[in-house]
C-alpha cells in the first residue's frame, strides 16, 4: 500500500468525503515528498567526509606527529587516516580485478567422452587463483610453479591489448571488426585438482569456492 493510499484510508474514517480527501492529499503529498527528500539528503551527507572534517583529522595527526599514518597519494574522496598498508591493499585489489575478466583464466572442460576444451574458469576458482597469484608464501610458489609473476602480468597485458575496449568485449565474437576472436586471445590455463585427484580435462563439473580444490598454472597460452 502506498503512502497516499494509507493516508486516504485514515482520512476516510473521519471525513467520509472523497473530494475533501483529494484536496487534502494535494496539499499533504508535496510536503511529505519534500520531507522524505530532505531526510534522504541528510542521511547521504552524513555518510560523506566533509572537507573541514578531513582536514581537521589531518591536522590532528600532524600534531601527534603520526606522519606514517598519512599518505598524500590517497584520493581526496577517501577518509583519513588512510595508512600506507591500506593504500597498498587497495592498489592490489584494483590490480586483481583485471584478472577476473572473462577469458583470461581458463581450464580444461570435458565436452564429450573424447574431447575437452579450454573454458572460462568459474568465479570461485578465479578468486582462489588471484589470491595465489599475489601470494608470497609457499602456496603461491606451488601455484605459479616455474611461471614468474612478470610472465603472468605480460600475458594479462597482451590479453587486454587484444581486447581493446572493455565494452566491445562484452559482445565479442568472430565477426566484430578487428577485435581478436575469443579463441585467439592469450590466457592462463589452470590445472584443477579436487579431493586430491586431477580433474583438468576429465570433468564437466562446476566448482564452488567451498570445494576441496587445489589450483596450479598449467600453461600460458599465447
Amino acid at each position: 500500500m502506498t503512502w497516499s493510499e494509507e493516508v486516504s484510508l485514515i482520512f476516510l474514517e473521519f471525513l467520509r468525503d472523497p473530494e475533501i480527501i483529494r484536496y487534502l492529499l494535494s496539499i499533504a503529498k508535496p510536503i511529505h515528498q519534500n520531507t522524505v527528500f530532505e531526510e534522504a539528503r541528510l542521511f547521504h551527507e552524513s555518510l560523506r567526509m566533509t572537507r573541514e572534517k578531513r582536514w581537521a583529522r589531518t591536522k590532528e595527526l600532524s600534531k601527534q606527529r603520526k606522519f606514517h599514518e598519512m599518505n598524500n597519494l590517497v584520493p581526496i574522496t577517501c577518509s583519513l587516516p588512510f595508512t600506507n598498508i591500506q593504500w597498498r591493499t587497495s592498489q592490489n585489489l584494483l590490480k586483481s580485478i583485471h584478472y577476473v575478466r572473462d577469458g583470461f583464466l581458463r581450464r580444461k572442460y570435458l565436452i564429450s567422452d573424447n574431447y575437452a576444451d579450454d573454458v572460462d574458469l568459474e568465479i570461485p576458482l578465479k578468486v582462489k587463483c588471484i589470491n595465489l597469484i599475489f601470494d608470497d608464501d609457499w602456496k603461491g610458489d606451488n601455484f605459479r610453479g616455474y611461471t614468474g609473476g612478470r610472465e603472468i602480468r605480460e600475458c594479462l597485458d597482451e590479453f587486454e591489448e587484444c581486447l581493446g575496449d572493455f565494452e566491445i568485449y562484452q559482445d565479442i565474437d568472430d565477426t566484430i571488426g578487428e577485435t581478436t576472436p575469443y579463441n585467439e586471445l592469450p590466457y592462463l590455463r589452470i590445472e584443477v585438482w579436487c579431493n586430491g585427484v586431477i580433474n583438468s580435462g576429465r570433468s564437466n563439473r562446476k566448482y564452488k569456492y567451498t570445494d576441496n580444490t587445489e589450483l596450479y598454472i598449467d600453461d600460458i597460452i599465447n
